[in-house]
């Protein structure tokens, strides 16, 4: 038996590409000094349709840049996720369980000690997150040029800027696709009821697969 099994596996490689943009904050894991996980956003670089590359930065502070360089890394993008309780089904034989989607990137990471490679990757960050909270004012994309004199050469010390070279992309897509019609509209149905967004996106994913 495979795990994940293949219902579960998206093949498109532009869905992950989508999945990572919209949820940049990932989790960078480690086990080259110990094991180790944190929390960051990264740049997802396409060539060809695909993912080749992610760029991020960790607190030069922070355990897990000693010995980082050279070494592989496993990143979890969490997608969209909500709670399915058995109460929600046509088939009340079945436990309660989890709907989500998230992409796992595996790869090599290399540390790179250049300033301008830390401008530009401060500058795509944001130009990529930004607008996702353009609702909150009328504000410019930040970018480095619009820091006071000298602040990205003092920071410049405090963190180390590094890339994974990709090796692997795997998306999952956990939305009740083996179950009954029947079953994942009545699912989707509870879920748009809920005032949590996660649940209400999973919702609506459920009825699109399902052509409602």
């Amino acid at each position: 038996m495979t795990y994940p099994p293949g219902w579960r596996s998206v093949a498109d490689p532009s869905a992950a590409v989508d999945l990572m943009r919209q949820h940049p904050f990932a989790h960078l894991v480690t086990s080259h000094a110990g094991l180790n996980s944190t929390r960051i956003p990264f740049v997802a670089d396409m060539e060809s349709g695909r993912v080749v590359r992610l760029r991020a930065h960790l607190n030069a502070q922070n355990p897990q840049v000693t010995g980082l360089d050279g070494h592989e890394g496993l990143v979890v993008f969490a997608g969209y996720a909500s709670y399915v309780s058995p109460n929600w089904r046509t088939d009340l034989g079945r436990a309660g369980t989890y709907d989500y989607e998230e992409v796992k990137v595996r790869g090599t990471v290399r540390v790179v000690s250049d300033i301008d490679y830390f401008r530009r990757l401060i500058d795509d960050l944001a130009s990529m997150i930004e607008p996702q909270y353009a609702e909150v004012g009328n504000y410019p994309v930040w970018q480095t040029s619009m820091s006071p004199p000298g602040y990205i050469e003092r920071l410049f010390p405090a963190i180390t800027a590094f890339e994974m070279m990709v090796q692997s992309v795997e998306m999952i897509s956990k939305l009740h696709q083996p179950f009954s019609e029947a079953d994942r509209r009545s699912i989707a149905d509870h879920l748009a009821r809920s005032n949590r967004e996660d649940a209400r996106v999973i919702a609506a994913k459920i009825r699109s697969e399902i052509g409602d």
